[in-house]
């Protein structure tokens, strides 16, 4: 098996500690590289940490249901509606989930699917039922898309859960991409799976992280069936990042219902893990091609967000964003031995 690309590094850091009668004292910086992702990241296991819940009221307050434009009070007033060429009924709905154009879109065909009109689902109560209707509206949209025929390539499933991870409003929702070009990191993965298998002794990339991570035992959380879940050895958020990959899938159409439901059941198992351990929000993508693509495996990854309390700041700081490093306190390592416990219950 070609080499999968991890490189580690690790240098000390030396001061003398005020905490300590100004002893000298050494601190280990942990470099770790991606080539697959392209992502850097330095581990920093002495870095703060969430050590108390966060007060989701402030935000409620700040944003309640009376001025959420997808609460019933506001919802068939002030969302935008597709033309009658996409859908007749100017949204897709799904029992209490609907999907329509997002009114300050990223892309062209930028939308948004609200899971139901509850304004606020906490990161527990957060179960397979209460996401089902929102990923099954995402399905018929794309299934939509493909029957126009329009050229559309690539797709993805996207999620800011509560203000800390960017997220505009409260009220949980998804957002859909739909293109003829893969966003920036997606070309990323694209490249390297396709150099991957071009280079001699190659083979297919996802196939060959998942048993090299398998065997190795250390970011291996667990197999749920198709589906396998992983901490990435170099992670794009400062909490960790959790990853999943839908093994021989190399097409959003390959994914059947079936499937959805067994990464609803996982997703719930990692939001549940994020809740017992004090975070209140998290990014989500969905990443897929939209026809097949034997060099690219239909995958995803999960960054839980916070604040550092007491003034709220950001978990973003100049390292990631000008400099394109990550900081992480926690361990990828020991994040899996944390998550795999939540995957072996019934």
């Amino acid at each position: 098996m070609r080499d999968i690309g991890f490189h580690k590094e690790i240098t000390t850091g030396h001061y003398l500690n005020p905490f300590d009668g100004f002893a000298p004292k050494d601190i280990p910086i942990e470099e770790r590289y991606d080539e697959t992702t392209g992502v850097a990241s330095r581990i920093l296991p002495y870095r703060v940490r969430p050590a108390q819940k966060p007060d989701t009221n402030a935000y409620l307050e700040k944003s309640p249901e009376s001025i959420c434009p997808f609460c019933p009070g506001l919802f068939d007033k002030i969302t935008p509606k597709f033309t009658p060429d996409i859908i007749t009924e100017g949204k897709f709905k799904r029992g209490e989930a609907y999907l329509f154009p997002n009114a300050f879109p990223y892309d062209a065909t930028n939308t948004v699917a609200i899971f139901s009109s509850r304004h606020f689902i906490g990161l527990d109560q957060l179960t397979p039922e209460a996401m089902r209707g929102g990923f099954a509206v995402c399905r018929d949209y794309f299934y939509r898309i493909a029957e126009l025929q329009k050229g559309y390539q690539y797709c993805s499933i996207n999620w800011n859960y509560m203000p800390p991870s960017g997220g505009g409003l409260i009220h949980p929702h998804l957002q859909t991409l739909v293109s003829k070009k893969p966003t920036n990191f997606m070309r990323q993965l694209l490249a390297s799976a396709q150099n991957y298998e071009a280079a001699a002794g190659g083979g297919n990339l996802w196939r060959n992280i998942l048993v090299m991570e398998q065997e190795a035992g250390e970011r291996f959380i667990a197999t749920t069936g198709v589906i396998s879940w992983l901490t990435a050895f170099s992670p794009k958020g400062m909490a960790g990042e959790i990853d999943f990959y839908f093994k021989e899938k190399t097409s959003f159409f390959d994914l059947t219902e079936a499937n959805f439901d067994e990464l609803l059941q996982g997703l719930s198992r990692v939001f549940l893990h994020l809740y017992v351990n004090n975070f209140m929000s998290f990014n989500l993508s969905l990443y897929a091609t939209m026809t097949p693509e034997k060099n690219f495996w239909i995958q995803g990854k999960i960054v839980p967000r916070f604040e550092i309390n007491p003034l709220g700041t950001s978990d973003l700081n100049y390292f990631e964003k000008l400099h394109n490093e990550i900081i992480c306190p926690v361990v990828p390592e020991q994040l899996c031995k944390e998550l795999q416990p939540y995957f072996m219950t019934p």
